[in-house]
């Protein structure tokens, strides 16, 4: 048996969400896993459509079962309609993993590093000069195309 976090994502406008999340709870339950922590997050808008649907209802599971308890639930819930999305993770492998089931409000501004300019990228020397340009710094000038006679 090992430690597994499950993160889903609902439709919130299923018949009745209680119902379905007692469903993917059961199956888990039935084939020998345990339920250590529940986290209900509730509805929340998505960052893109799943679906053609723009919010749905997530819940977070600490479950503590085998990995064929883990495909059959992956299985399932990728049959169900009213699922959107899911995601496992396996928490033993993962090191510094810290679990839990309680949503974290982290700001994240400088996420990524800036990255320094590579010479001989067209698409950066590109943007480059246009900086330059609004900057003040004269257009680049063409040589006139003579015509032929």
């Amino acid at each position: 048996m090992r430690k597994y976090e499950v993160m889903y994502i609902l439709n919130p406008e299923a018949a009745n969400l209680d119902e379905l999340e007692g469903r993917l709870h059961k199956i888990l339950e039935d084939n020998g896993g345990k339920i250590e922590k529940h986290g209900k997050w509730g509805i929340r808008t998505l960052e893109y459509p799943i679906k053609k649907k723009t919010k749905g209802y997530y819940g977070v599971l600490i479950v503590n079962t085998t990995s064929e308890n883990i495909d059959e639930f992956v299985r399932i819930s990728h049959i169900k309609q009213d699922v959107l999305r899911i995601l496992v993770i396996n928490t033993e492998k993962e090191k510094g993993y810290i679990q839990s089931t309680v949503y974290a409000k982290t700001e994240v501004k400088n996420d990524k590093p800036d990255r320094e300019r590579k010479p001989g990228n067209k698409r950066q020397d590109y943007y480059r000069r246009n900086e330059q340009r609004v900057e003040g710094e004269e257009p680049r000038t063409t040589k006139p195309v003579e015509a032929k006679e």
